[in-house]
């Protein structure tokens, strides 16, 4: 991968600086009471980190994340969507915006760099792309799994299975950034596996302590 134009490594930045505050946030929460949880917080976040992400990796021409980042955001806003019926709330900042802000930012990282799409896939390695894409079916099909427990629920709700997705497409991710050398996706998938590590100990506590199956609940 070539050098990284620092305004959008800073951009970068600011994608995993919301990705990492949402987890941040989430590990607090959850440390209180001793069991994993996940506010609302976490959705808001999460939708702001795969904008700014999906934009940077747009300008990386980088399909595999930025596929990614589309299936993370349509399932982040359905999450959101299940937390207002249950809640009866209305989030202020829900739908559109966030389409229009996705949009906005696949354009900006499309025109902000010369290179077609073609020529980067092209020239990508195929072995480490094919990691790559299935390191994020995994790292994506968590909230897919996620968000089957929740339709079924009628709210967000979280079952271990997340985490130790969490952790098998993360380490897969880890691997193909460093084939990319990007650090932007190094750092994150880094902070990430420490904070899935401590979920699952967490989950486990509480399991152990309540005499209940293994399984976690949103807020």
């Amino acid at each position: 991968m070539s050098g990284i134009n620092p305004v959008w490594f800073v951009v970068g930045l600011l994608a995993q600086a919301a990705f990492s505050a949402r987890f941040l946030v989430q590990w607090i929460l959850s440390e209180r009471a001793r069991k994993s949880l996940m506010p609302v917080h976490f959705w808001y976040f999460s939708c702001a980190g795969a904008v700014l992400l999906l934009a940077y990796a747009t300008h990386q021409r980088d399909l595999v994340i930025s596929l990614g980042q589309m299936a993370g955001l349509a399932i982040y806003l359905r999450n959101l969507e299940l937390d207002r019926r249950h809640s009866g709330g209305q989030p202020p900042f829900f739908l559109w915006p966030w389409l229009s802000l996705s949009g906005a930012a696949i354009a900006l990282g499309w025109v902000s760099k010369p290179e077609p799409i073609i020529h980067a896939i092209t020239q990508a390695d195929p072995l480490w792309t094919v990691i790559g894409m299935v390191g994020q079916v995994v790292f994506t099909g968590r909230f897919v799994l996620q968000l089957w427990f929740s339709e079924r629920a009628h709210r967000p709700v979280n079952p271990i299975h997340f985490w130790y997705m969490s952790m098998l497409g993360s380490v897969m991710l880890f691997c193909y950034a460093i084939a990319q050398r990007d650090p932007i996706i190094i750092l994150g998938q880094s902070f990430g596996i420490v904070v899935y590590l401590r979920n699952l100990a967490l989950i486990r506590r509480a399991a152990r302590a309540e005499g209940s199956p293994q399984g976690s609940e949103l807020n």
